[in-house]
């Protein structure tokens, strides 16, 4: 099953206005309404179920803004996988995905076709400060037999149901959380920018692109290619030396929930917990929560309202990898960072590809050198980077 947020207007149109808020609460449009299996809400068609077969469903949240809430009332569900990464069979009432995040979930059908059920799928976000208007609320049939009666199941509230956890999964090889060689601390940082609009970094900075892209920098600079400055501050870059243990902590202070994709590596879950001052917001503790013996893997996590999350990897595919929250808006604003992994590693093994190049030289795109081009530490020709007031 796949879940998307489903945008009327064009991304640029929908950014400007954004853009244009004094304060992103006054938000009174650009919802998204929801696709299910590609279709609007509530049409999509019923999905099949034989007495006593049982069932994987691979969950896909193909969103770039909203959540999604997703269960089958009368059923239990059996996690056994989390963005392509067995696991333990975990038990739960239903699946909550952040954008990005996917599962696979066994579900056993009733051996009596007597009724029909009614599966929910809930679709809300943080971002877009509902006046009313979220979340959105979609049901589809599980089609036991034509015709039959719908069962009747009363709904418990939320926090009666057992939903997923980033630290309740466990591995399904049982490895254990890997020893550490060096921690790597980001915490987003809000503040206002030009035109009073409301900016997030995860960095030092705002990520935003260079002249030459990071990967060429880090081919073509030999040993300058180990020094973060090459690739120039608006890159967030941090240099990895080849194998090493990365324990990555993400602290978010704010009430708004994020998720975070790792690209070229799935990352240990070890631990999440309570950040920043929660005396202003109206929400429940958080608590401190460690994940068991076998820590989950997986690329795209969950980093909650006035939490911290920590995971952990190891630097061992040689490469440039982007670590970017999921959600669009923000992502195009430069909540992001580089991991710039093994480069002397990366020099031996790989080169670019002469149709890259060439295609690069057509766009008018530098192949060489540092982030804007020149040689050494000369950074000059690169906007200035975009740093939160303190």
């Amino acid at each position: 099953m796949t879940f998307e947020d489903w945008f009327t207007t064009e991304f640029a149109v929908r950014q400007a206005y954004i853009d244009s808020l004094e304060d992103i609460r006054t938000l009174t449009s650009n919802f998204p309404k929801a696709l299910i299996n590609g279709y609007d809400g509530n049409k999509t068609a019923p999905i099949t179920f034989v007495p006593g077969k049982r069932y994987r469903l691979r969950v896909i949240s193909m969103s770039v803004n909203n959540w999604f809430k997703f269960r089958i009332p009368g059923h239990k569900m059996t996690i056994i996988e989390a963005d392509g990464v067995e696991s333990m069979p975990l038990e739960v009432d239903g699946l909550i995905l952040g954008p990005g995040q996917r599962y696979s979930a066994i579900v056993t059908a009733h051996d009596s076709a007597q009724f029909n059920y009614i599966y929910n799928v809930t679709s809300y976000s943080q971002t877009l400060f509902s006046q009313g208007l979220i979340p959105l609320m979609y049901t589809g049939l599980i089609n036991y037999r034509d015709g039959a009666p719908v069962k009747t199941i009363p709904a418990p509230s939320d926090e009666h149901l057992v939903w997923p956890e980033e630290t309740a999964m466990q591995v399904a090889d049982k490895q254990a959380p890997l020893p550490v060689d060096r921690q790597i601390e980001l915490t987003m940082k809000k503040f206002t920018h030009t035109h009073h609009q409301h900016q997030t970094t995860l960095g030092n900075t705002l990520y935003k692109p260079v002249l030459v892209p990071t990967l060429y920098t880090a081919l073509s600079m030999g040993d300058l290619a180990t020094n973060s400055s090459v690739y120039g501050p608006q890159t967030n870059a941090y240099v990895l030396k080849h194998l090493d243990v990365v324990d990555v902590v993400i602290n978010n202070p704010e009430l708004e929930d994020h998720t975070f994709h790792f690209h070229g590596h799935n990352v240990q879950v070890i631990e999440t917990g309570p950040y920043g001052n929660l005396s202003t917001e109206n929400r429940e503790p958080v608590a401190h929560k460690v994940s068991g013996p076998w820590p989950m893997w997986r690329d795209t996590i969950q980093v909650h309202g006035f939490e911290f999350i920590r995971v952990r990897f190891r630097a061992d595919n040689p490469g440039v990898w982007f670590l970017h929250c999921h959600l669009a808006w923000h992502e195009y604003n430069g909540v992001a960072v580089v991991f710039v992994e093994a480069p002397g590693v990366l020099q031996q093994r790989q080169s670019v590809p002469k149709e890259m190049v060439e295609m690069c030289k057509r766009q008018g795109i530098p192949t060489q050198g540092n982030g804007a081009g020149n040689q050494g530490f000369d950074l000059s020709g690169l906007p200035p980077a975009v740093y939160p007031s303190s």
